[in-house]
């Protein structure tokens, strides 16, 4: 190819840089400068490609922040756990537990169990007292459930509102353990589960 000579002024710095640019990738200054102007000139996009799609993904991560937030927020207007709703939601816990187990088909119950407890003791209010709780609802007959001043304390989560439903549904479905599912629709909302307990298994689809 024919070439022809131009001579610019270019600052000092600049020149620094764009020469080191050209030995990261292993060219001659001329072969680097070439190549710049050509690519801008053919306007090769793979770069601006790139870029969108990353700011795509961030924007995607921004979307789901805040949806997160506004489902936090939604959650944290919900009333106090009345004791008769707290027995209810443990009764439930115990209940989709059971039924869960067969269905995942584990070696044992517990298993399964610390399974479960995998999926909640990531979440900032949830605490070794709360899984000692949990296995006396899951294992023994009349034991010492978690109290409505418990469940309460969990809904000051500042990662989920609804650590012990998001738990369960996130253990359920394989999911990734801390994500809030406060949003989930396919599952029963915390009130419902508040007012119904058990009396829900027997129509919840898993």
């Amino acid at each position: 190819m024919k070439r022809t000579q131009l001579n610019i002024n270019i600052d000092p710095n600049l020149l620094k840089e764009i020469k080191t640019s050209a030995r990261k990738e292993g060219k001659s200054l001329v072969q680097y400068v070439n190549d710049f102007f050509i690519k801008h000139l053919h306007n090769d996009g793979s770069d601006d490609i790139e870029i969108r799609l990353r700011n795509h993904e961030n924007r995607l991560k921004f979307i789901e922040k805040n949806m997160a937030l506004a489902a936090i927020k939604q959650k944290k207007n919900f009333s106090e756990f009345t004791p008769k709703e707290a027995a209810n939601f443990n009764d439930f816990v115990k209940a989709i537990f059971e039924k869960e187990v067969k269905r995942k088909k584990y070696n044992s119950t517990k298993d399964a169990c610390n399974d479960l407890i995998s999926h909640l003791n990531c979440f900032d209010k949830w605490n070794e007292r709360c899984s000692l709780k949990l296995k006396e609802i899951l294992f023994i007959d009349h034991g010492d459930s978690l109290n409505c001043d418990e469940m309460n304390s969990l809904k000051h989560s500042d990662m989920c509102p609804s650590p012990l439903r998001t738990g369960i549904i996130n253990w359920i479905n394989n999911s990734e353990k801390g994500k809030c599912s406060c949003s989930n629709r396919n599952f029963p909302s915390e009130q419902i589960i508040r007012k119904k307990g058990a009396a829900l298994i027997s129509d919840l689809d898993i």
